[in-house]
């Protein structure tokens, strides 16, 4: 069976403008950020933490799967509804609720595509607190 390997985000809703709650962190705490938020690279973890004042009120938390296909069709095994799987250059997403109402997002990542493309955000972040 398909298996949880981690956290792959939390999506938070902050008040505040967004670039000055990106440069605060930034600044303050040394988070690597992108216009996204931060990304942590440590062994295999890829955790993103979002600072958005654009989100529902609610917070999302994303786990990264093994294989999103198998998790998705086990879970409509057990009753639950699904969101159809989407997938992006970086991984493949789905959606569900949990009994409470919470909604959880599951993320099957391509790895190598999504670290590139973090970094990348990172620099066009760096660059644009550098003028």
């Amino acid at each position: 069976m398909s298996k949880i390997l981690g956290l792959g985000g939390v999506f938070l809703s902050f008040k505040g403008d967004k670039d000055e709650l990106h440069r605060w962190y930034h600044e303050h705490l040394g988070l690597l950020m992108s216009d996204y938020g931060s990304g942590f690279f440590e062994g295999s973890q890829l955790v993103l933490v979002t600072f958005t004042k654009e989100m529902a009120s609610d917070a999302i938390i994303n786990f990264r799967v093994d294989d999103l296909d198998e998790m998705m069709n086990h879970l409509k095994e057990e009753g639950l509804e699904t969101s159809p799987i989407t997938t992006y250059p970086y991984g493949k997403f789905a959606h569900f609720l949990d009994p409470f109402g919470n909604k959880i997002e599951l993320w099957e990542p391509f790895e190598e595509n999504y670290r590139e493309m973090v970094q990348q955000e990172i620099l066009n972040f760096e660059k644009k607190v550098r003028q």
